[in-house]
């Protein structure tokens, strides 16, 4: 008989933090390197002077070099201003914002993929699809669309024809991606509802399906559905989560 193994692509959601670490920063994301997932999620946002970093919101909330609580809107600010922001008080390196560059780099020689959000949507599209080819991640990138839909996908496939991409059920139908050739093979929905009907609405699409948010409680009620791919908050052991599912 075979042993059990893992099938799925486990995604690390902003890395994996202890204490005293920031969540979507290199070190978080080499944790979660170091722990064995298979992809990192983070957030793609642009300066003022065109540098594409990672953070979720549209501002930036942390310390100057003083420890004064400072907050900075991204698109109004330089990097040079924002990479010498601590996100915490202390170990200001390793809480500090990369850059994209930074983060593909860390996941192309760490052998991940990369999950990156678009939050500002197609805006910044063609810029990061052709930042992930140019650093050696094609194929090994999922962006997530957030509500762009197949205008955004399409831009992208044209620079980075193996991408592939993730959304909601309400933005990812047959409908919504008809005119995205293959779509099945390149889409997931995303869900943290792990009904039978929410399930089958999701595969009714021909989408691949994404269970998020996973933690002790609700693994096993996800993996009841065979997730193609599994995601985990920063702050959820998927090591130890998984070992006991494959067990």
């Amino acid at each position: 008989m075979r042993k059990r193994k893992k099938t799925w692509i486990t995604s690390a959601h902003q890395g994996f933090v202890d204490e005293n670490l920031h969540s979507n920063t290199l070190a978080a994301y080499e944790l979660a390197a170091k722990k064995g997932a298979d992809m990192i999620e983070t957030d793609a946002r642009m300066t003022k002077d065109g540098v594409l970093i990672v953070n979720h919101d549209e501002d930036v909330k942390g310390y100057d070099e003083f420890g004064n609580e400072v907050k900075f809107v991204i698109s109004e600010t330089d990097y040079s201003v924002i990479r010498s922001i601590s996100l915490l008080k202390e170990r200001v390196e390793e809480n500090r914002i990369p850059t994209l560059k930074e983060a593909l780099n860390l996941a192309y020689f760490r052998g991940m993929c990369i999950n990156i959000d678009l939050k500002e949507g197609i805006k910044n599209a063609e810029e990061i699809a052709k930042l992930v080819v140019g650093m050696g991640m094609r194929g090994r990138c999922v962006y997530a669309t957030n509500g762009a839909g197949a205008e955004a996908i399409n831009l992208i496939l044209s620079i980075d024809p193996q991408a592939r991409f993730i959304d909601t059920k309400q933005n990812y139908t047959k409908e919504a991606l008809k005119t995205v050739k293959d779509y099945p093979a390149k889409c997931y929905v995303y869900t943290g509802d792990f009904s039978d009907e929410n399930i089958e609405e999701i595969r009714s699409s021909g989408c691949m399906l994404a269970a998020i948010s996973l933690n002790e409680e609700n693994a096993k009620e996800a993996f009841r559905h065979h997730p193609d791919m599994a995601e985990y908050p920063h702050t959820s052991d998927f090591e130890e989560i998984e070992a006991e599912v494959i067990k």
